[in-house]
């Protein structure tokens, strides 16, 4: 069974977050409640869990430094989950760019909940069988930039965070990080996100051909409403906006 934290600020939010874990799944147990950023560290220290699932706003320190801290610690790789109000977008944009698994909207969608534990099982499951101390790659670091990007823009309809990537190629978080910074000068996400925009670019000029829900799907977003919020921040437009601009012209 899987270990889960909770963080949130507002004891009846945690209290229906772990209902709603009780409900949807029997492999995930919460083993720990925490109120804020520095007590949920402290029992992450404690507890080493698989999963946490964090509120991005809160007092004093914002779930996006919860999820920075625990993806930069190279000893275990725990899954991080966002979970967010509607208008809170740009704290969970903030949780991708530190490596978030995926985010949950409040209140909580039973099936989307159902079906993120059963991405997560894929995940850890294959962590579990395949874990070891990850050794430095062989390859040089340009050499292993390019191994990762060409394999992402041939499969860009899989899952591609960080977790996936980091377990993928047997190398740290912090060290993914590192290369993106000094081979392309960015963040391993916003690479990511810029590949998936350029695509979308590509997609959307073909009249109707594709819709958009096809096109965010094939460009591995979970949903159109977040594929949508990623292209308007990039493009400034919205992804129906850009196809009756280009429609036009």
């Amino acid at each position: 069974m899987y270990q889960v934290l909770l963080v949130d600020d507002e004891p009846a939010a945690l209290s229906m977050v772990k209902r709603a874990i009780s409900k949807s799944t029997q492999n995930y147990e919460v083993v720990g409640e925490a109120y804020d950023v520095e007590q949920g560290i402290r029992l992450f220290k404690e507890l080493k869990p698989d999963v946490i699932i964090t509120d991005m706003k809160m007092p004093k320190k914002s779930g996006i430094e919860l999820i920075r801290y625990i993806t930069e610690q190279e000893e275990k790789s725990t899954i991080c989950i966002a979970l967010s109000g509607y208008s809170d977008f740009d704290y969970v944009h903030g949780a991708f760019t530190y490596g978030a698994f995926d985010y949950l909207l409040k209140p909580i969608d039973s099936q989307k909940l159902k079906d993120l534990f059963i991405r997560m099982d894929k995940t850890l499951d294959k962590n579990k069988k395949t874990r070891v101390k990850l050794a430095p790659t062989k390859l040089s670091s340009e050499k292993l930039v390019e191994k990762i990007t060409d394999y992402i823009e041939q499969n860009l309809r899989e899952d591609n965070s960080i977790l996936t990537i980091c377990n993928k190629f047997y190398i740290s978080q912090p060290y993914l990080s590192k290369i993106f910074k000094q081979h392309k000068n960015c963040t391993y996400n916003d690479y990511l996100t810029s590949i998936r925009v350029q695509e979308a670019k590509k997609l959307l000029k073909r009249k109707e051909e594709f819709r958009i829900g096809e096109i965010a799907e094939s460009l591995g977003f979970s949903d159109q409403f977040y594929f949508s919020k990623v292209f308007k921040v990039a493009t400034g437009y919205t992804p129906r906006e850009y196809r009756n601009q280009n429609l036009e012209e």
